[in-house]
């Protein structure tokens, strides 16, 4: 476990994720780390393309591996690059993040971030999409941007908020979205569970990502979809 201001943590983070960590942190809010292996015990479902079974996963195996210490809302996510019904995830060599980023070159795809958080009431899941389109670039730009080391934290090998960004033609989205934690749509869920988001969240996804928040003027492309409430029912 890693505690982060433990002592007034409103909320625990299923997630080892940097990325989502500053996300919290820009949005004021306090939380701790548990971290789930449950991801790796995992059977493959019928659609490998589909985020959203392994962050209600990773969120339900911290719940009942909890203790006394356990916040009362538990959030979870998962994020895949999806290449058509392939899905892309974290390169496990660079030879591996070489490959995928020449596969991505000039290609559309998307990226889906699953959500999950549990509270007293129950869980509540849903998912944002992102399509985005890759850079003609170089096999030399691979190699140097592998050679950072980035690719190797990130699924489909490049982090869009780092010097993977410099990789990406077009993102018709939020790029809050694109790093894991589409912002608007994890607010709200907070929101809902009675956690205190001290910081306007389109002023942290601007703060964060150093570009306007495109969610504030188009809210559809942070809004979930195939949301399922505590009660069972989908919308």
């Amino acid at each position: 476990m890693t505690a982060v201001d433990n002592l007034r943590a409103e909320i625990c983070l299923a997630s080892r994720s940097p990325r989502r960590q500053d996300a919290l942190r820009a949005l004021g809010v306090a939380f701790q780390v548990r971290v789930s292996d449950v991801e790796d015990r995992l059977d493959q479902g019928p659609d490998p393309v589909d985020p959203v079974p392994i962050a209600r996963a990773k969120a339900q195996h911290i719940v009942s591996i909890g203790d006394n210490g356990l916040p009362d809302v538990v959030l979870a996510a998962d994020t895949i690059v999806a290449l058509g019904a392939e899905p892309l995830g974290k390169p496990i060599t660079s030879d591996v993040a070489v490959r995928m980023l020449q596969r991505l070159r000039g290609q559309a795809h998307a990226v889906r971030t699953g959500v999950a958080i549990v509270t007293g009431s129950g869980i509540v899941s849903g998912e944002v999409t992102t399509p985005l389109v890759m850079r003609k670039y170089s096999d030399e730009d691979i190699a140097a941007y592998v050679a950072t080391g980035e690719a190797l934290d990130c699924a489909g090998s490049y982090d869009a908020r780092g010097g993977g960004g410099a990789l990406i033609s077009s993102i018709s989205g939020c790029i809050s979205s694109v790093v894991g934690f589409p912002i608007l749509a994890i607010v709200g869920l907070m929101i809902d569970a009675g956690v205190d988001v001290p910081v306007n969240p389109v002023e942290a996804c601007t703060s964060l990502y150093g570009r306007p928040c495109v969610g504030a003027m188009h809210p559809e492309v942070c809004a979930l979809s195939r949301v399922r409430h505590a009660n069972g029912i989908d919308t």
